[in-house]
Parts: structure tokens; sequence; C-alpha cells
């Protein structure tokens, strides 16, 4: 609802989805969309590989020197570090 300034939700997409798909939305298990993955770093590595989606949301994302060492695995496995520009960025195989 555009035309009331935002008024019904803060900005994001999941309240617009909410009421797009109002009805037709089933609780899942929180384990399926794993969020927190750059901010919770007793998460173990056999949890997140559990689950449906991993969220990186937080400070210490999977790329940058200060992420979760026993979770790096999830991010860097789908990098290809021969790539000329993820050696452009100095992105290293940890």
């Amino acid at each position: 609802n555009t035309k009331s300034d935002l008024s019904l939700w803060h900005l994001g997409t999941l309240p617009p989805g909410l009421i797009a798909f109002r009805g037709n939305v089933h609780n899942i298990d929180p384990f399926w969309h794993m969020l927190g993955l750059g901010c919770q770093e007793n998460t173990s590595l056999a949890d997140a590989k559990s689950a449906g989606v991993v969220h990186f949301n937080g400070m210490a994302k999977p790329w940058l020197d200060i992420a979760y060492p026993q979770l790096k695995p999830l991010w860097t496995k789908h990098v290809d570090f021969s790539d000329d520009f993820i050696k452009s960025c100095h992105i290293m195989a940890s």
C-alpha cells in the first residue's frame, strides 16, 4: 500500500509478501531458513549445512577476515579462486 506512505509496514519485503499470500502461508521449521550466520558465532557447520537457505546477516560475512572460520566453507565452496576478478579482489581460499 504505497499510497499510505508505507504506514502499514516498515520497509522490507516480508510484510507486502504476507499481504500478497494471506491465507496461503504456512509455518516452516526455523532451521529451514537459517538466519544470523554473520552474527551468531556458535552456529555449527553441521547445523548450517542442514538448512535449506542460509542467510549471512550480521557483520561477519563469510568473505571477510572477521568471518567465523567454521562457516567459511559454506561460501568458499562456490568461489572460483582462479577467476581473474576474484584474484583482483584479493580474496583468498582459506
